[in-house]
């Protein structure tokens, strides 16, 4: 019985030897792959076709620095028309943000998905164009309208915005190196330029401005394709 057991063990041990000679001849082969990647958000253009009053191109990319980490971008224009309850105006302009992502999953041998958590500076440079305001008028005894449309409309040029935003998204390869991508972004406003007479109600990349409260939030659609560079 003692002889039994003990050809057992040895069986055992040495195939524990030959799986791990295996693991580490399979972590010989299997390399990580670093490129460049680049896309474009796919929710802007389809929001254009649901809604007249918005266009929007966004085109992302980042590049490996290690395993997990990358440093990452998105360069993009917007054009929004807003007819607020007091000002009806058009904004127009470009935006960049540049951060870094940290990708928290651990994957598989072979396998390149990613759970994302990254960081963004944001800087846009934009201008409004003034269509046309409400005039306050609490006795309105005809029902007469308190709408004014300019003939011309008046335009305000070199306004800004500065921000930061934390993004929270997943990666998935989808073929070699095509990705998809979806990601939620939470903004806080730092600073901006003010037209004269009234605020920022939209800023391009930042999105909606509401008064007095500085965060906004936002989300992209991306699909992407990785151009390897080398591996390691």
């Amino acid at each position: 019985m003692l002889k039994y057991y003990i050809n057992i063990f040895t069986f055992l041990y040495f195939g524990v030897l030959l799986a791990q000679n295996e693991v580490v001849s399979d972590s010989l082969v299997t390399k990580t792959r670093y490129g460049i990647r680049l896309g474009i958000d796919l929710s802007k253009p389809i929001r254009a076709l649901v809604e007249p009053t918005y266009k929007g191109l966004e085109l992302v990319g980042d590049y490996r620095l290690s395993k997990n980490l990358y440093v990452a971008g998105e360069l993009g224009n917007e054009t929004k028309v807003v007819n607020h309850d007091a000002v009806h105006f058009k904004t127009n302009g470009s935006y960049l943000k540049l951060g870094i992502d940290y990708n928290v999953y651990d994957n598989w041998e072979g396998m390149d998905n990613l759970v994302v958590v990254g960081f963004r500076y944001g800087f846009s440079q934009h201008k409004q164009t003034l269509l046309g305001y409400s005039i306050h008028q609490p006795n309105r005894y005809w029902n007469e309208s308190n709408q004014v449309t300019l003939v011309n409309a008046k335009e305000y040029d070199g306004l800004n915005g500065h921000w930061i935003e934390l993004q929270i998204g997943i990666k998935a390869e989808l073929l070699r190196n095509l990705y998809m991508g979806i990601s939620l972004q939470m903004h806080r406003l730092l600073a901006d330029k003010d037209p004269e007479n009234f605020e920022n109600l939209f800023i391009p990349g930042f999105n909606k401005v509401l008064t007095d409260n500085p965060y906004g939030a936002g989300i992209n659609y991306t699909i992407s394709y990785q151009l390897p560079i080398y591996k390691k």
